[in-house]
């Protein structure tokens, strides 16, 4: 099994993804881009794992991690990509209460490495993928920049996510749910 642990996104908030989507893919000359159905705030990868009782590890994380935390608001902000070997990553900033969203990527980091994860290295730029070997020059970057998406959510819990290959497609299913 392949883990992640996210923030899901609520329908409206992806229907006005794929929107600013569709406008990156007009725009550009190619890319691999995100199903409208796997749009996701990434919180930590996991990676490979068969051990069913280090899933069990995982919902203690999770729990841990939530206790504390209220629900808070977050909204899409603007278009950006970065360059990483000569491949662009297209994506949407993420605006909000990020105070709170960085409490809870904290206290989620904390609990992993108390229960023998690795902290991410990186730091933490919340952000949804929108596709990745987006083929677009620094004129069409400035116009998508000018984009106005407009969705906001409250975010209520976390996911706990297996990305599974069902029919040739990268499906995104959730294993576990822990609410705030």
């Amino acid at each position: 099994m392949r883990l992640f642990i996210a923030i899901e996104l609520p329908r409206s908030f992806k229907q006005e993804l794929a929107r600013v989507q569709k406008e990156v893919k007009q725009m550009s000359c190619g890319g691999r881009f995100v199903p409208q159905e796997n749009f996701h705030i990434t919180l930590h990868f996991i990676g490979e794992s068969d051990d069913l009782a280090g899933a069990v590890v995982d919902l203690a994380v999770m729990r841990e991690a939530a206790r504390g935390i209220r629900t808070f608001t977050l909204h899409l902000g603007k278009y950006d990509c970065f360059d990483k070997n000569g491949s662009k990553t297209s994506f949407l900033n993420v605006k909000g209460e990020l105070d709170e969203l960085d409490r809870l990527y904290e206290s989620l980091q904390s609990a992993l490495y108390d229960n023998g994860f690795s902290r991410e290295r990186k730091r933490f730029r919340p952000h949804i993928t929108l596709g990745r070997n987006v083929e677009h020059d620094e004129l069409v970057t400035e116009e998508l920049k000018r984009l106005s998406p407009n969705a906001s959510m409250t975010v209520q819990g976390i996911t706990l996510f297996e990305s599974a290959r069902q029919e040739g497609k990268v499906v995104y299913n959730p294993l576990h749910r822990e609410r705030f």
